[in-house]
């Protein structure tokens, strides 16, 4: 099994988890009744975090306030709690030492704890209120990759199950949004098939650069974050995202030739913008594609996404296959550590 047979694993896993979203959520059903909750917190870091902020403009749609936060900064530092919010942890090991101590901090403080974990009956499960399974099972290799998408889709269902509690989505406004989402799913395998012949067209391209910078707004700014730390730790190269306006406040002066760049943007309100990003930095700088609906150029990868609500899956398939055919190309191993002797110095699960 490759690399590449894990990212083609994907849709069909996450097909599952849609036809089975009233059975998955049932438990979270029970713990949010009559609570009206309008507000998520959420607790995670890496690919659990990336996770929860791409979740959050559904959470926005349907009239819940959303914030991921890093483990670190809430463990460490956070003094006040919100009663009135439900807290979600993630972590697909369900060991991670900083969101378990999160839960109990949590729980002094008389909040609701909900977990999202690969395995439910981890440290982290057993010690939350409710716990949903992330769906991704055991994955072979070390960089997170169904796992990603699968805490996507579980905090997708979670807003829609507060949604349907809340009262601002109804169960049809809910079937609707599960065929939205079957439909993204139904193109993710030509997305990779696609994305693989993108990247041998620009493979010499690629290869030579340097370092990676990835930008995108809104949901797609998670896409970037992900992008970036899958291409760090799997070739590894420097790697930089950010937010696509925060792209030109500053970052616009380390651009130069030996990096490459990657926009990640959908026709709307941004559309101009990553284009006008996107055409500086091919005509002045160097390598710049843009990913989604609005490019034009020889580099872009351009679909039209099947949802654009949804649509994020359908980038982020195409940033797990770059970073996969980098790390290839670079002869790196991917059952394999790097670094793997920091653990003799510090520790980061239970």
């Amino acid at each position: 099994m490759t690399f590449l047979d894990s990212i083609a694993s994907i849709p069909p896993i996450l097909e599952s988890m849609v036809r089975s979203r009233s059975e998955r959520m049932d438990s979270l059903m029970d713990v949010i009744a009559g609570r009206g909750y309008k507000r998520a917190v959420f607790i995670g870091s890496g690919s659990s975090y990336n996770g929860a902020l791409a979740a959050c403009p559904l959470f926005d749609r349907l009239g819940i306030e959303a914030q991921p936060v890093f483990p670190n900064q809430f463990t460490s530092y956070a003094t006040s709690f919100d009663r009135d919010a439900l807290y979600v942890v993630i972590s697909q090991g369900g060991a991670t030492r900083l969101v378990y101590e999160a839960v109990e901090k949590l729980h002094e403080a008389g909040c609701t704890v909900c977990s999202i974990t690969a395995d439910v009956e981890s440290p982290i499960a057993a010690a939350s209120d409710v716990a949903i399974e992330m769906g991704c099972g055991e994955e072979r290799f070390l960089y997170r990759t169904v796992g990603v998408c699968t805490t996507i889709l579980s905090c997708w269902q979670l807003a829609i199950s507060m949604g349907i509690e809340s009262g601002t989505v109804s169960e049809a406004g809910a079937s609707q949004m599960d065929d939205e989402i079957l439909s993204v799913i139904g193109v993710m395998p030509e997305r990779m098939d696609r994305a693989l012949a993108w990247y041998d067209r620009h493979r010499f391209s690629l290869m030579r650069a340097d370092y990676l910078m990835c930008a995108g707004s809104d949901d797609l700014w998670a896409v970037a974050r992900e992008a970036d730390i899958k291409a760090m730790e799997m070739v590894p190269m420097v790697t930089r995202s950010f937010e696509l306006e925060e792209i030109i406040h500053g970052p616009q002066n380390a651009f130069d030739a030996s990096g490459a760049y990657l926009i990640f943007a959908r026709k709307g309100a941004d559309a101009d913008k990553a284009r006008a990003i996107a055409t500086f930095l091919n005509e002045e700088i160097g390598f710049c594609a843009l990913v989604g609906g609005v490019g034009t150029g020889s580099r872009d990868f351009v679909f039209e996404e099947a949802s654009e609500l949804f649509g994020a899956l359908e980038h982020l398939t195409f940033a797990q296959v770059l970073a996969y055919r980098l790390a290839d190309d670079h002869g790196r191993d991917l059952t394999r550590r790097l670094n793997a002797g920091i653990s003799a110095y510090i520790s980061k699960e239970l």
